[in-house]
This record gives structure tokens, sequence and C-alpha cells, in this order.
């Protein structure tokens, strides 16, 4: 009995693990079973349709970087992960553009840039990282 109730709740556990993909959607958001993978990226969505998350891979469960989309647009916060998963770069769209604050790191958690941005112009600081594929997306 003790043995099929570890089964029962192992199963469980990873049924809800697999369900978020397996960890890559954000919580409250699931893979978009509507878009194809192709296996280089994951599109998430929640409850709001105009609200989703573009995931780009390194490889399998290894995530490169990370945004989301509000009506066909980039919006809210930007990530980007290094091959051995340390952070490289975070930032903030709002309408399409670099907004705020962005940072950028080596693979060794050494800050290398740190540039301000209004209305995707560098008005301070260093220009962060590259043209990120987020802005070439179409969700």
């Amino acid at each position: 009995m003790r043995r099929l109730q570890s089964l029962v709740f192992l199963s469980l556990v990873v049924g809800v693990a697999c369900q978020r993909g397996p960890g890559l959607c954000p919580a409250g958001m699931h893979p978009d079973s509507s878009r194809e993978s192709d296996g280089k990226s994951l599109w998430c969505k929640g409850k709001d349709p105009a609200s989703r998350r573009w995931i780009e891979l390194w490889g399998p469960g290894a995530r490169r970087q990370s945004c989301g989309f509000e009506s066909s647009k980039v919006e809210g916060q930007f990530f980007a992960w290094h091959k051995g998963g340390q952070k490289w770069i975070e930032g903030h769209y709002r309408n399409g553009q670099k907004e705020g604050n962005w940072m950028q790191w080596d693979k060794d958690g050494h800050p290398v840039a740190e540039g301000e941005y209004r209305s995707g112009v560098l008005i301070a600081g260093a220009p962060v990282g590259m043209v990120a594929l987020c802005e070439n997306q179409k969700p």
C-alpha cells in the first residue's frame, strides 16, 4: 500500500511538472499547444489571450532568452542566460522597445555593461546585449 501511495504521489508531481513545460513557462502559464515547437523555442500562454511569453532554448530544458508579449508587442521583463545557465542580460520592454535600466553580466556573474534606455534609445551608460530575437517574433 505504501509503495502504491508513493507511485501515485510521484506521478502527480511529474504530471504537474510536464504541464509547465517542464518548469520553463512562468507560474500561471503553460505551453501553448496551438503553436508548433521546433525544439529550439517554446510559446507559453496564460488566461489572458493577449498575453504570451516566448522562450528560446540552448537545448532541452536550457533557456537562452525569454520575453513577454502583450497585444502582439514585446512587453515586460526580458531575460537572457549564458549557456551554463548564469544570467547574461536583464531588462524591460515597453511598447516593443527597450525601456529603463538594462544590465549585462559575464559568465562568472560580473557586470560588464549597464545602460539606461528611453523608447529604445540609449540615453546613459553602455549599450547592453544585442538585438534580442524576441523583437523579431510574431505572437
